[in-house]
């Protein structure tokens, strides 16, 4: 059997239907259906959606604007760090239960932080920073992006805010693959 293949696109609610999308938390499937239509208008969050070759949405990812404290971050500030670092948040990564453990998670997160790379060269971010879901599957999540690279960005006072600094990124071999 061969691997369904799927094309990335920014959400757009006229073509991206969601009603039939499952990730198998509920609370995340009820903020895709219900919740990031308002969240676009208000230009609080980006999404972007992985579709197989009938339309049908796979998985999608979410990206905003996002600040992190210095005194809270020791792993991303520098020592001249007074004000807020800028960074890219991932708000959301999710993939439809029919195809997870098939590859499209990573390959979410690889386009996630293709896109990270390219904000940083417009507006400047240090990282790409997300929070961990905290559920029964948190440590598998929790070891998914530390495979990746990422590393906790305040264990004291936030263990499951996890970063990937942009220059990782630009030297990542993922990127690489992406950016051929």
């Amino acid at each position: 059997m061969t691997k369904p293949k799927f094309s990335v696109q920014k959400f757009d609610k006229a073509s991206h239907d969601r009603e039939a999308f499952s990730c198998g938390v509920l609370a995340m499937d009820r903020w895709f259906r219900e919740g990031i239509s308002d969240q676009i208008k208000a230009n609080r969050t980006r999404v972007w959606c992985a579709v197989d070759q009938t339309g049908k949405v796979a998985g999608f990812y979410a990206l905003s604007a996002h600040a992190v404290e210095p005194s809270i971050s020791p792993a991303l500030a520098t020592r001249r760090d007074r004000h807020p670092i800028p960074a890219v948040y991932l708000s959301a990564l999710a993939t439809d239960l029919s195809v997870q453990g098939q590859g499209l998670g990573s390959a979410l997160i690889a386009d996630a932080m293709a896109k990270a790379l390219e904000i940083s060269e417009i507006i400047g971010a240090a990282a790409l920073v997300l929070d961990v879901l905290q559920d029964d599957a948190y440590d598998e999540r929790m070891k998914f992006y530390t495979n990746l690279g990422f590393t906790p960005i305040g264990p004291d006072v936030n263990p499951k805010r996890v970063f990937l600094s942009i220059k990782e990124i630009s030297q990542s071999a993922a990127m690489r693959r992406i950016l051929k």
